[in-house]
């Protein structure tokens, strides 16, 4: 085997090596919240919509239509609208045309930690909202502290009453809800012993805005979080006889950005080394193998120039023959071609001679019955078959030659 393939062979083994290893090592977690279908941190909500795609009856899809663009398509089929974002912020338009859903039927659910003024002066509730710390979470976590209470206090007859433990990190934002007239479906005591709404449903001509203060619980890990998942379903339960479509127009732009072959590459660590060590390995690669190598330089040689010998062939050829009216036919036919491109005279036409004689003669500068004896004297030789002699071709041949250097 040549150095080049070793070298490649060990390039190869390196590499499988390296993504082996990369395989082998802990997978690292980023806990920022994305809610991003394509995400399968524990924040994103690739296993969320997964779950629902294959458990909901009537058909779960995703979207990234405003509620005017949800509003303006033209059905009578009744639908369920899912939100789930960090920071939910509606302009006048979003709210009007998500109004007309709901008064037409459509139930509607806005998941969020907070809410855009114009929402909740329409609907009449306020939000209190604490931001998110992934390192208070992962701390409570590692010291297996104890996690606060969700109280399910919603219609006794369709679900019971139920206690839901999640990390307070996770459920930080509540309603004040005392001026709303409205269904509270779940509660969390806060410190001081009071108790506010996280979930609640406002009734909106024939169909209901679900509100949701604890976006976190519905990504990956709040599916995964033990028996919590039912927390979610009884939440979404009013849309179940719907076809529900999670629109993602509003979540932030980088979390819409699908993901393409080279973009899940980087976001894998395995793959993303793998790419980066072949990038390396290519560099190096060319870097060794950039120094010219010096080869034998063939001789090339100056093509021959074989006119000359093919025109003394032909000229041998005809000299053995004595062929000399054949030699002046030719030279006669190119004549004539001359003649016909140059000053568009055609000689062969016997009934034009006059016009055409007087045409090569002004051209030529030479009398016009020169000419005419001279192609009276050819034409025989040539239409004829009139033999001449080796004196007469030359004069001939001379003679056409002086024509065509004077036009």
């Amino acid at each position: 085997m040549k150095g080049n393939h070793w070298f490649i062979a060990g390039i190869i083994a390196f590499l499988v090596l390296m993504f082996a290893i990369e395989c082998r090592l802990p997978k690292k977690f980023v806990w920022n919240p994305t809610f991003s279908h394509y995400d399968k941190q524990p924040f994103g909500c690739a296993v969320f919509d997964s779950l629902l795609s294959s458990s909901l009856p009537k058909g779960y899809s995703l979207s990234r239509k405003t509620f005017y663009e949800l509003e303006q398509e033209d059905t009578a089929l009744r639908r369920g609208i899912l939100v789930i974002t960090d920071n939910l912020h509606l302009t006048n338009v979003d709210v009007e045309a998500m109004l007309k859903m709901a008064e037409r039927g459509d139930r509607i659910t806005l998941v969020g930690s907070s809410f855009s003024r114009i929402l909740k002066d329409t609907l009449g509730f306020e939000c209190g909202y604490s931001s998110f710390n992934p390192l208070a979470l992962k701390k409570d976590a590692i010291a297996l502290r104890s996690k606060d209470s969700l109280y399910w206090v919603g219609d006794s007859a369709i679900y019971p009453r139920q206690v839901f433990c999640f990390y307070p990190q996770l459920c930080q934002s509540h309603f004040f809800a005392d001026s709303i007239s409205c269904e509270i479906w779940a509660k969390k005591t806060i410190v001081g012993g009071e108790s506010h709404p996280v979930a609640m449903s406002v009734s909106w001509g024939k169909g209901e805005v679900m509100l949701v203060s604890t976006p976190l619980l519905f990504t990956n890990y709040g599916v995964l979080d033990g028996k919590n998942v039912a927390y979610l379903f009884r939440i979404l339960s009013p849309m179940g006889g719907f076809p529900i479509v999670r629109t993602e127009s509003y979540m932030k732009e980088t979390a819409q950005v699908q993901m393409s072959p080279f973009r899940y590459f980087l976001s894998q660590p395995p793959l993303r080394w793998a790419l980066y060590l072949s990038m390396a390995s290519i560099l190096l690669f060319m870097i060794f193998t950039a120094r010219r190598k010096q080869r034998a330089i063939p001789v090339i040689r100056e093509p021959e120039n074989k006119s000359l010998e093919f025109v003394e062939l032909i000229g041998t050829l005809y000299y053995q023959k004595k062929d000399h009216a054949d030699l002046v036919r030719k030279k006669f036919f190119y004549f004539t071609e001359e003649l016909r491109r140059e000053i568009q005279v055609d000689v062969r036409e016997v009934a034009e001679d006059e016009r055409s004689f007087g045409r090569i003669a002004r051209k030529a500068g030479m009398e016009a019955g020169e000419i005419a004896a001279f192609i009276c004297e050819v034409r025989p030789v040539v239409y004829g078959g009139r033999s001449i002699s080796e004196k007469e071709m030359k004069r001939l041949v001379d003679k056409m030659n002086e024509i065509i250097n004077h036009i």
